[in-house]
């Protein structure tokens, strides 16, 4: 109804509404009473719609006395900042930006997925489409902004990163943790959210794993240092793929920390090296166990914006999901590095992955640099039969490989985009992460000329007591400590 002006509106002037008790029999809302999911963001589900969060295991609850006090809600977790800081904003200690993609469909689906319904794989000849942004995953208009921004600050890759450094309130992160490496970093914070490492470490029982080409090892070395905090803990068996020649920083581990190297002549992007690989892992971790815990890769770069580097982009990540399909155990979970999720392609390609496992969670790390488009998939538990997906992808991969045509689709874009909560997920996912990409952006042209004050190390006060309060939230070894 339209609001009417002249209609006379219910003031203490009127005795009758003046002498009406405000009061009710249904309590104020309070923090207390919230389910612990939407209380703890560690637990939280970005963009849900509806529906079911991450199980969780309830806190033990205390008895209290009837006449007791509810005791209040832990406060959150952001840096509290001196008066001198009061002008920068509050930080966060989660994560940047954390979707989860719930898999409604149940294991059988992936024997649809087979069929002529679903199964359609085409050439960029045959739909050229399938490259391209579609508006369902993203709004084309934030991504053209995104590259004018980028062309207009005239700098190079380098002295963008500077800049970036010198006002990225987690550019410390790194450089303040023991670990020295990026990718262990990385994989530290990924499982202080998502657990896909502490899952597997268990008493008496040794983890499994495959690392895909981190740089020094890094996943690696974090795993080694994870299960060794587990002191009954039996060790872990890992296997390294290094696409190319192994750089002097790649080194293999003995004793309760084994690390098999396969050095790769093709690279990750040929299936023969695949097919080798996964012969190696299963011949030597099949003795019972039925594949390995764990997959973490992160072979790929998110640079270039030619054919041959979009190509690339696509395969790499082709390649991975083949080679943990092929190991996993039921159960087991798949880490992998991706830069975009705008197309059509790239979202039959997570949407095929997805069908295989409990869970998908989409991350935007404190450790990955703001200015990039770099976001981490954790695919948590598989619970379908991988067979005919990896078959399917290692195909593509094949073809792409023999250069006989460029994919464009893998599945029925019609078919995929019906699944609305999948692509609506995906769409607030690339949304957000597109907002905070432009926003660090313009951060940097608008600092490029402006000197920031920092320490000798090259980060301010500011974040170094940032890096060290992430660090020991996510229970990672600090410089500092030592």
């Amino acid at each position: 109804m339209p609001f009417d002006e002249n209609e006379p509106l219910f003031t203490d002037e009127d005795p009758q509404y003046r002498d009406t008790p405000l009061t009710s029999s249904i309590p104020p809302p309070s923090l207390a009473t919230l389910p612990r999911i939407i209380r703890n963001p560690r637990g939280r589900s970005n963009h849900n719609s509806g529906q079911q969060p991450y199980p969780q295991q309830p806190p033990p609850q205390q008895q209290l006395p009837p006449s007791a006090p509810v005791p209040p809600p832990p406060p959150p977790a952001f840096v509290q900042q001196t008066q001198q800081e009061a002008q920068k904003p509050a930080v966060d200690l989660i994560a940047r930006h954390l979707s989860v993609i719930n898999n409604t469909h149940g294991p059988s689906f992936v024997e649809q997925l087979s069929s002529s319904k679903w199964s359609r794989m085409m050439s960029v000849q045959e739909g050229p489409g399938g490259r391209q942004v579609d508006g369902r995953l993203c709004d084309p208009k934030l991504l053209q902004s995104i590259g004018l921004v980028k062309t207009s600050l005239s700098l190079s890759r380098v002295q963008i990163a500077h800049v970036s450094d010198n006002i990225g309130p987690y550019a410390a992160v790194l450089q303040s943790s023991t670990l020295k490496n990026a990718s262990a970093v990385t994989l530290g914070h990924l499982d202080y959210l998502l657990q896909p490492v502490r899952e597997y470490i268990k008493a008496g029982k040794l983890l499994r794993y495959v690392d895909l080409g981190s740089v020094g090892c890094g996943y690696s070395n974090y795993i080694r240092w994870k299960v060794d905090q587990q002191k009954d803990c039996s060790g872990s068996r890992g296997w390294y793929f290094a696409s190319g020649a192994l750089d002097s920083s790649t080194s293999s581990f003995d004793g309760e920390n084994k690390l098999d190297l396969f050095e790769a002549a093709g690279g990750i992007l040929d299936p023969a090296d695949i097919k080798a690989f996964v012969t190696r892992v299963r011949d030597s971790a099949d003795d019972g166990h039925n594949g390995v815990d764990l997959v973490v890769g992160e072979l790929g770069s998110g640079h270039g914006g030619s054919i041959d580097a979009e190509t690339q982009h696509y395969g790499y990540t082709i390649a991975q999901a083949v080679i943990a399909l092929r190991v996993l155990r039921r159960g087991g979970t798949f880490v992998f590095k991706a830069f975009e999720a705008t197309t059509p392609l790239s979202a039959e390609l997570l949407f095929l992955i997805h069908a295989c496992f409990e869970r998908v969670a989409i991350v935007r790390s404190f450790v990955s640099s703001p200015i990039s488009s770099e976001r981490f998939v954790v695919c948590n538990h598989l619970i379908a039969d991988p067979t005919w997906v990896a078959a399917h992808l290692l195909s593509a991969l094949t073809k792409m490989h023999a250069n006989q045509y460029q994919i464009s689709h893998l599945v029925s874009w019609t078919q995929l985009s019906g699944e609305k909560q999948f692509i609506e997920q995906l769409l607030h996912s690339n949304m957000a992460i597109g907002r905070m990409q432009i926003q660090a952006l313009n951060a940097v042209a608008a600092h490029r000329e402006k000197q920031q004050s920092s320490d000798a190390s090259g980060y301010s006060e500011h974040q170094i007591k940032v890096a060290n309060m992430c660090l020991r939230h996510w229970g990672l070894p600090t410089a500092s400590n030592q």
